[in-house]
């Protein structure tokens, strides 16, 4: 990853990485073009667009995510971002056990629960609902609450 040491590196993950973590990139670089702010999900395939839902979601708020395209989740990304921000405290348990081990780069990334910056215990996954408006707006505000935290 070709970015400056100086800036702050936020990884957003869900699970396919279509709806919520795209959603949460593109709400973050709006609120701060100056950090670099990517996505992934756990269970993501790797290519895949988000989904149509979301992305008119956020494009109703000025918000595009068209061109983002899911990737999953990579043990380079433990060394590579600052922090790693899941939708909910068993995603972040897991990615846990799935940081490398025995090598201190890795160390790096603290795994945090994005949806604590909105004082909520997880982020619902919007996929086959009506509620991509709701998580959108829960999303928006963890993403204000970081960005002015940090």
């Amino acid at each position: 990853m070709a970015v400056s040491e100086n800036k702050i590196k936020i990884l957003f993950v869900c699970s396919a990485n279509i709806c919520r973590s795209p959603m949460a990139e593109g709400i973050m670089r709006e609120l701060r073009p100056d950090w670099f702010v990517d996505s992934a999900g756990i269970c993501a395939i790797g290519g895949d667009a988000p989904d149509k839902h979301a992305i008119a979601c956020a494009a109703q708020r000025g918000v595009d995510i068209s061109t983002l395209r899911s990737r999953p989740v990579f043990a380079e990304d433990f060394a590579n971002f600052d922090l790693i921000l899941t939708m909910d405290d068993d995603s972040a348990d897991y990615l846990e056990l799935r940081r490398p081990l025995g090598d201190e780069r890795y160390q790096r990334a603290k795994v945090d629960n994005l949806a604590a910056y909105a004082q909520e215990r997880f982020i619902p996954n919007p996929y086959g609902s009506s509620d991509f408006d709701k998580v959108y707006q829960l999303i928006e505000k963890a993403c204000q609450n970081l960005a002015q935290s940090l």
